[in-house]
């Protein structure tokens, strides 16, 4: 049962690791450019954050559909579908968003952590090799939420840097698990040695 349950996480982890790897190349990108320029135009940052949303929410739901029949595989649809929403509002709407943007920018944040620690708990229960990574990644993101939440009427600088800052700390830590689970898959698919 157990060689099963292992053979099984193997094959499915084979197929989806280098996802959070281009996830993660996309964030630390997306960090780099907003700690570059963090007074940029709020129209530039609305932009880049509505692109980023949109891809990275596709990203997710390819994760998810190929993870399908794997507990939990639906949460990292639905966290997908909600990128894609968000961020189809932000380029749809760019003028109402500006006004409301830290706001968008930490709902998108919490449910971003939220699901992300339930679909943790999820892979745990299915005893998959990187299930602590989307839980440090969804702790991530709802302490970004939180600090967003708490200081909305921050300057456009400190926006810029605190999105700029949760972008590239999301972006190591997604760039970091995908190879370490490829890694782990790695030696979970070698013979053992007696």
């Amino acid at each position: 049962m157990v060689d099963d349950v292992t053979a099984q996480v193997v094959r499915t982890v084979r197929k989806v690791w280098w996802l959070p790897v281009v996830r993660g190349v996309l964030l630390l990108v997306l960090g780099l450019l907003l700690m570059a320029q963090p007074a940029a135009s709020l129209e530039a940052i609305v932009w880049l954050f509505g692109i980023f949303a949109i891809v990275d929410g596709v990203l997710l739901v390819v994760q998810g559909l190929l993870d399908r029949g794997v507990p939990g595989w639906t949460w990292w649809v639905v966290e997908g579908l909600a990128g894609v929403a968000v961020g189809a509002v932000v380029v749809l709407w760019p003028g109402p968003t500006v006004r409301v943007l830290f706001f968008l920018l930490a709902a998108w944040l919490l449910v971003l952590g939220i699901v992300s620690i339930i679909g943790a708990v999820a892979l745990s229960r299915y005893r998959d090799p990187g299930w602590h990574w989307p839980l440090a990644f969804g702790l991530v993101s709802t302490l970004f939420a939180v600090l967003l939440i708490a200081r909305p009427q921050g300057s456009l600088a400190v926006f810029g840097v605190l999105l700029g800052l949760f972008a590239f700390v999301g972006g190591a830590m997604n760039l970091v698990s995908g190879f370490a689970v490829r890694q782990m898959v790695k030696d979970l698919g070698r013979p053992a040695v007696p």
